[in-house]
């Protein structure tokens, strides 16, 4: 009976119901012939019967199992689909490393050894919104010097406001490197705005900078 069971439960259940119907036709049509108490049922119609009788039976039986084996199935599913998620949680991924591509300029000068305080002019200042940050920035606010390194830019450095928490620009290549070659991958370093420039005559503001070493977490 595999067959029955690859059936869909409403087609099993509409099965195991009409096999109960010709034993109802039949008992209904030889019902007046066989008396009152079946005195009168002749042998090859109690033989009939029984064998109606037990069809109804065996599909009801069989409609009830194939709806057990579903209801494991469908348990067993879902415990498995639980394991499973629980197995993915357990699992714990490393990030690849960042490889920073240094320029063969960087590469070949010379070790420094910076000084601080460094006095440089913010660059990239026309570009994210950076006229805006700028404008709405003060001489004297604190600055965060982050290295944000990019595929295309590995030395890229951001120069952001500590007090609007705005990018204002980015450090020159050159001493960019320079801070690479110096600090850990994605330092962060401390400084300040020392003065603003521009803004008059529809000129580009400008931002003149002050760093004064690495920063140190409160």
């Amino acid at each position: 009976m595999k067959w029955f069971y690859n059936l869909k439960r409403v087609v099993r259940v509409i099965i195991a119901v009409v096999s109960w119907l010709p034993l109802f036709i039949f008992a209904g049509v030889v019902g007046g012939s066989v008396g009152e108490n079946g005195e009168n049922m002749q042998t090859w119609q109690a033989l009939i019967i029984c064998a109606l009788l037990a069809v109804g039976v065996v599909f009801t039986v069989f409609a009830i199992k194939a709806r057990a084996k579903e209801t494991k199935a469908a348990r067993d599913a879902k415990q498995t689909e639980r394991a499973a998620l629980e197995s993915r949680k357990k699992i714990t991924t490393t990030e690849n490393p960042h490889i920073i591509k240094m320029s063969d300029a960087a590469v070949t000068s010379p070790a420094t050894t910076l000084s601080f305080p460094i006095f440089t002019k913010a660059v990239g200042v026309s570009f994210d919104n950076c006229q805006e940050n700028i404008q709405k920035s003060n001489v004297g606010d604190p600055l965060l010097i982050k290295h944000k390194p990019t595929e295309e830019y590995p030395e890229s450095v951001d120069v952001i406001n500590a007090r609007t928490r705005k990018r204002i620009g980015r450090i020159k290549s050159d001493l960019a490197w320079e801070f690479v070659g110096e600090f850990d991958e994605r330092f962060t370093l401390d400084g300040e705005i020392a003065d603003i420039t521009g803004g008059s005559d529809g000129q580009n503001y400008g931002c003149n900078i002050k760093i004064v070493g690495e920063h140190i977490d409160d």
